[in-house]
């Protein structure tokens, strides 16, 4: 053994680590595991709710998220903590947070709402529960309608939680976050659940579960369009120089950053945004610093709502990109900050311009979306134009009209002696 110990010894570190690495796996083959271990090592956001029955609690809206965290309170985070404010506003009740991965922020959680014009003035609680055997488990009463924000955390929620009780936030075909395997299917077979209900962010995404026989929203999906406030999101002047935002997150698949760059890289080469006149801006997380023919960019990495709705307003041209039936937020948030925005069609997204003028559809080559840059930037030279396609946008403004479909419709869920 000393002889082999040595002999390993001399060896090269390049070939003594793969030797390791076998000898590691070859240890870790023999342990016996349980099927829940070896589950929740791969999947390890599937952890199930615990729950315990109150009934002496009043109704509530228990709100299911992975986190509450100011870089993290926009878009689609946003919007399921507005929703569950609208609801409690609605039913006259509190709100309980569970959080799922990290704590939470409250005095972030009202900045969000005071922004959006939707203070709460009810109870707020929040809990913070993962699934480890320390957790204590969270009150449940009768009348708490559970609202789920991914498909994860509704898998988590059907374990502990009477599924007349609870409601699916669907905000993206969360199947296309994963390639083929286990995660994709154990999603599908969430979003084919009929027995729950489910609010989707936007007819263009429910049009897209239905033309794709998804059996949950098909069968009982509520859609509603988000709004942008327009104290919040409006043009203003900037001077003399143009700025090109692009949404860039290397580490989103769906966002096709290498699609995004690519496109640029074009664009530059041709003096399509010369450097005299146009300032370019990438917004999104732990993104490279790049080369791209030699063109200073200024780098946002994720920001506070305010924040980030402070330098949209100062865009002219949006590239953002998404590889999914979803319009996602950067596009809207731009068109109703009087930019010009060119992104992608997907299934139903871009048949019709339901939104703004001002977004412009393209396909996914890098010829079809230098084309629409292009249009772009002769639309953002046409003033005139550019501002007449602006106000005639029919993106919402107020999230209490936005959200009206959606309350009615779950009016009666979670009360004593509603149907099902």
């Amino acid at each position: 053994m000393a002889f082999l110990r040595r002999a390993f010894a001399a060896l090269p570190v390049q070939l003594q680590r793969p030797i390791v690495r076998v000898m590691k796996r070859r240890r870790q083959d023999t342990r016996l595991q349980s099927v829940a271990t070896l589950t929740q090592q791969a999947l390890g956001d599937l952890r199930p709710l615990r729950t315990i029955h109150d009934p002496a609690l009043p109704p509530r809206i228990m709100l299911v998220i992975d986190s509450i965290v100011p870089e993290q309170l926009m878009g689609g985070a946003g919007t399921a903590l507005l929703l569950a404010v609208a609801l409690a506003q609605a039913r006259d009740c509190g709100i309980c947070i569970v959080t799922r991965q990290q704590r939470h922020d409250l005095p972030a959680l009202h900045a969000l709402l005071d922004l959006q014009g939707s203070a709460f003035g009810g109870p707020i609680e929040v809990r913070h529960f993962t699934g480890a055997a320390g957790d204590a488990p969270v009150p449940l009463g009768a009348r708490d309608l559970v609202l789920t924000t991914s498909w994860w955390s509704t898998w988590a929620a059907r374990h502990a939680v009477p599924l007349e009780q609870i409601v699916y936030l669907l905000q993206e075909d969360e199947r296309m976050f994963y390639p083929g395997g286990d995660q994709q299917l154990l999603c599908a077979e969430v979003l084919d659940d009929t027995r729950l209900r489910y609010v989707v962010n936007t007819q263009l995404l429910l049009t897209h579960f239905r033309e794709s026989a998804t059996a949950g929203p098909t069968a009982h999906g509520i859609a509603f369009e988000p709004a942008f406030p327009a104290s919040i999101y409006y043009p203003i002047a900037h001077g003399a120089r143009r700025n090109l935002f692009f949404y860039a997150r290397p580490n989103h698949p769906r966002n096709l950053f290498l699609r995004g760059i690519a496109t640029l890289e074009r664009a530059f080469a041709e003096g399509l945004f010369p450097a005299e006149d146009w300032d370019v801006h990438f917004f999104g997380i732990d993104v490279p610093r790049i080369d791209i023919a030699g063109r200073p960019i200024q780098y946002h990495d994720t920001v506070p709502w305010a924040d980030y709705a402070q330098l949209v307003r100062t865009a002219d041209l949006g590239l953002s990109l998404m590889y999914t039936p979803h319009p996602s937020y950067p596009p809207l948030d731009l068109a109703a900050s009087g930019a010009v925005v060119v992104t992608n069609r997907f299934g139903p997204k871009g048949r019709t311009n339901d939104y703004c003028d001002n977004i412009l559809y393209a396909p996914l080559s890098i010829d079809g979306l230098l084309d629409a840059l292009r249009a772009g930037v002769e639309r953002v030279g046409d003033t005139e134009t550019r501002r007449a396609a602006f106000d005639r946008a029919t993106l919402g403004r107020d999230w209490t009209t936005s959200f009206a479909p959606v309350v009615a419709a779950l009016a009666d869920v979670a009360r004593p002696g509603a149907s099902s």
